[in-house]
């Protein structure tokens, strides 16, 4: 049972860790916003709206999965 917990528990933090990877990329667009640097702005935005849905959607099954495991248990 411990290894079970420490699985969706690490996956939920996992999922998180993709999340935050996105700091990564809110600084390259602030970068290219304070350059006025027009294509750069575009392709990381675009960069940004692909990735947030998938990121997310993982996140929140990782999150239910562990929400499933320690209170509906």
């Amino acid at each position: 049972m411990i290894d079970k917990n420490w699985e969706v528990l690490n996956d939920v933090q996992d999922a998180f860790n993709q999340i935050t990877s996105f700091s990564f990329l809110l600084e390259q667009l602030q970068e290219a916003v304070d350059a006025n640097e027009t294509q750069k702005i575009v392709d990381i935005t675009a960069a940004l709206n692909a990735f947030y849905v998938p990121y997310c959607d993982n996140f929140d099954k990782k999150f239910s999965k562990a929400w499933d495991t320690f209170i509906k248990e």
